[in-house]
């Protein structure tokens, strides 16, 4: 197996592993027999676990984040780049089902470095959702108040599906974004 290929396939399961067990439960000797490595070979591809963790998260947010970036923006009125915003969010949580659920539960197990480099990526996806929020409550499509808690209602409200959503159940991934997309519109509606 070549290295990147090796590599991808540690970093799945070590993201399998971690949601299944937790971060602190896991061990690196779990990981290795998934990818039918010995132990000591997997040291070769990642130093330590909080490495491994740290690189599961690696690029994962800045798409998402180029994404509602993009949305915030793009043309229209704030309600449709609101709505566009929210369900790229959406559908970047549902594509990382596994990341999202085993960053919210282990976000403390980062190193300093890397836990700063998450709260500006999250602090940069608010201001956007803010950024538009404002916007659009200086024109009259969204009802007074504080921009801030509008923006991270909403990102709470987006980010709880990976609580929920089943792949398989009875919602596709585009229906559920479509849904929040329009619930985010019309919970800042006058």
């Amino acid at each position: 197996m070549r290295a990147r290929q090796r590599e991808t396939a540690i970093r799945a399961a070590a993201l399998r592993i971690f949601r299944r067990k937790g971060y602190h439960a896991a061990s690196m000797q779990e990981i290795a027999d998934a990818v039918g490595l010995y132990k000591g070979s997997l040291y070769y591809y990642v130093a330590s676990k909080e490495e491994l963790l740290v690189r599961l998260f690696e690029g994962r947010t800045e798409k998402v984040l180029a994404e509602v970036a993009a949305a915030a923006s793009g043309a229209g009125s704030p309600r449709e780049r609101l709505s566009a915003m929210a369900r790229a969010y959406v559908l970047g949580v549902l594509r990382n089902l596994d990341s999202v659920h085993v960053y919210l539960r282990e976000e403390h197990s980062l190193p300093p470095s890397a836990l700063q480099q998450v709260h500006r990526e999250q602090k940069a996806m608010r201001d956007h959702f803010e950024r538009v929020i404002v916007e659009g409550t200086s024109r009259g499509d969204f009802v007074q108040g504080d921009p801030k808690l509008a923006a991270l209602a909403l990102l709470g409200m987006c980010t709880w599906v990976h609580r929920w959503y089943r792949p398989r159940g009875r919602l596709t991934e585009s229906a559920v974004a479509d849904d929040f997309a329009e619930r985010a519109v019309r919970m800042l509606s006058p």
